[in-house]
């Protein structure tokens, strides 16, 4: 018997401003795979760096 996959709802759109990107079934994020990592890097850019003492 055949594991059933888990899937997202149908005609999601990614959340980055200005896309209309209709995401996969399959990819349960809320942004596309060329968003996903420009949303991390600019996450990444907003988190200050705390020098450890």
């Amino acid at each position: 018997m055949r594991k059933k996959l888990k899937t997202s709802a149908d005609d999601r759109k990614c959340m980055f401003s200005g896309c209309k990107q209709i995401l996969s079934i399959y990819n349960h994020q809320i942004y596309c795979h060329v968003h996903r990592d420009q949303v991390a890097q600019e996450q990444m850019r907003k988190i200050p760096y705390h020098h450890p003492v």
